[in-house]
């Protein structure tokens, strides 16, 4: 008991805010009184009565929301958080040591979050708060408008880029001849298992790089080398 007389006063009004919570006063779902209230109710300053409200937070009993005040959780939403944020902990180990094996590489894209809650059977939050630890380690890394990648930016390639990618390199190797017509996207995006944008977008990658051209009613046709130069 002296212990207990012996805490910060701060600690001893969370003690006693949390005593009521679980006395159901105020429930789980209900907002907690504001400062001015608390700080009247114990007779302390209110940096005092905001000590004590950030323990109950750091504790997961309350929660802030803007523009609203703090909203009691209860203890065991409390201890669903905890276990949200161990999953998500799983997730991260599990996906840092398949970029540590070398089955992601740098440069590979991620699965989506969808694809990864779907894969650990979580929440779509859960798998970014995974995705979320990994790129804080520098592990991983989100590029606007495309995703997550293994490593820095300077490493990022889409499913576009690998795309073009192999069709530059069948270019090269001449298997793909000069004025050769290229496959459609319908044919090339169910050959490589993408969606017909990625098809386009690797289209996309090559006319600009001048390899190859869309001809009005013929398609994408591979340009002779003094073409591309020009």
């Amino acid at each position: 008991m002296s212990k207990a007389k012996d805490a910060p006063t701060y600690i001893r009004i969370a003690e006693d805010i949390r005593s009521r919570i679980r006395q159901g006063d105020p429930p789980a779902g209900a907002m907690l009184p504001s400062e001015a209230t608390l700080t009247r109710t114990y007779g302390v300053s209110r940096g005092t009565v905001r000590q004590a409200v950030a323990e109950l937070e750091r504790s997961g009993l309350v929660t802030s929301e803007a523009g609203r005040g703090r909203r009691v959780v209860g203890e065991d939403s409390a201890t669903t958080q905890r276990a949200a944020a161990t999953q998500y902990e799983a997730i991260a180990e599990t996906l840092r040591k398949r970029i540590e094996s070398g089955d992601l590489v740098p440069g590979q894209q991620l699965p989506g979050e969808a694809a990864i809650a779907e894969e650990f059977g979580v929440s779509k939050g859960t798998a970014r708060q995974a995705l979320q630890l990994l790129a804080a380690e520098h592990l991983i890394s989100a590029i606007h408008g495309k995703g997550w990648f293994v490593g820095g930016p300077e490493h990022a390639l889409t499913s576009a880029d690998v795309v073009a990618d192999d069709l530059r390199k069948d270019i090269d190797t001449g298997k793909l001849a000069v004025g050769s017509v290229l496959p459609g996207e319908n044919v090339l995006a169910q050959e490589r298992g993408v969606g017909r944008i990625t098809i386009r977008r690797a289209f996309a990658i090559l006319e600009a790089e001048g390899i190859i051209q869309k001809r009005p009613g013929m398609g994408r046709v591979v340009k002779a080398r003094s073409e591309a130069g020009t």
